[in-house]
């Protein structure tokens, strides 16, 4: 992938003081805000899960759709008003 020099790429504007604070700690080590943001916003799209995924349960689960069938047999029916 080829990138466009940075005076030509689209600037992102973030108004959070967490975020703000957040990347001055990640870039105590010389690291450039540019990299921090992509390299977390990569690892966020790569975690990204479908939504059949989202839906699939971890554990699989097992359902006895059978109703439980009356017995009517065993009542008399009251015709007595």
């Amino acid at each position: 992938m080829t990138q466009a020099a940075r005076r030509h790429q689209p600037p992102i504007t973030i108004r959070s003081a967490r975020a703000t604070a957040l990347l001055r700690r990640l870039t105590a080590g010389g690291r450039s805000q540019v990299d921090i943001i992509e390299e977390a916003l990569e690892r966020m799209a790569s975690q990204r899960k479908t939504l059949s995924e989202a839906l699939t349960p971890v554990v699989p689960q097992a359902f006895d759709w059978e109703p439980i069938r009356s017995n009517m047999t065993s009542r008399l029916p009251d015709f007595d008003d």
